[in-house]
């Protein structure tokens, strides 16, 4: 049924929240500020609803990088430069080369079927190619979309019209997203008019309605 895959990063291939707790506590202990489980959990906290709020489009994204660390140094009764820190985050952060359990395992078995895969993520390109390269995920795809070249970001339409725009599968039936998102990649589909499948791992109960869902990447196998 479908030829081309567009595959999430973020907590679906790459372990972001791995890469984030690493980031987060290194600057947080150069600075000398609380580096242990509550404050990584904080931190996640704020940076979530800032992500969540700019895929809403209640605010632009270059208000999510300092915004966050104004919010977190606020937390912490603690005096810096948001911009800074900031910078600071998004270097340790591009370190962050985790991958989630059976990633290359299922991108194996996807390539060997011949399916087209592409990367489809939100963020920083300078950030999201680094992780990428570093995590050894780059040979797998046929091309990357980062929403900052795309001009646009995962839940618009226009964003995934981008991306089909750019690749030779002009079907959309014979497309699937996959992603972990609710508000990016399980929204952005209904907004495309895309298939998709929400990798669910934790369980959660679904705001949106998707064609297929999985809790663990192992399970694309029985899908395709």
């Amino acid at each position: 049924m479908y030829t081309s895959l567009f595959l999430d990063l973020d907590n679906t291939l790459l372990d972001f929240n791995k890469a984030e707790a690493h980031a987060i506590r290194q600057v947080l202990a150069a600075h000398g500020l609380p580096s242990d489980e509550r404050a990584v959990k904080t931190y996640s906290s704020i940076n979530k609803s800032f992500w969540e709020s700019f895929e809403r489009g209640e605010i632009p994204k270059s208000r999510i990088f300092t915004g966050r660390f104004e919010k977190l140094l606020e937390f912490f009764g603690a005096v810096g430069d948001p911009a800074a820190f900031s910078a600071e985050y998004g270097s340790k952060l591009a370190e962050g080369y985790f991958t989630v359990d059976g990633a290359f395992p299922v991108l194996d078995y996807l390539k060997e079927k011949g399916y087209r895969l592409y990367a489809t993520t939100n963020g920083l390109s300078s950030t999201q190619y680094r992780r990428i390269d570093g995590s050894g995920l780059k040979p797998y795809f046929d091309r990357v979309f980062v929403s900052e070249d795309a001009g646009h970001q995962k839940p618009d339409r226009e964003y995934f019209d981008f991306v089909v725009s750019n690749i030779p599968e002009k079907d959309k039936a014979k497309i699937l997203i996959v992603g972990d998102s609710q508000s990016s990649d399980i929204l952005g589909g209904l907004n495309a008019g895309i298939d998709t499948c929400w990798y669910n791992p934790e369980h959660l109960t679904p705001k949106y309605p998707s064609r297929f869902e999985i809790s663990a990447l192992e399970q694309l196998k029985r899908l395709l």
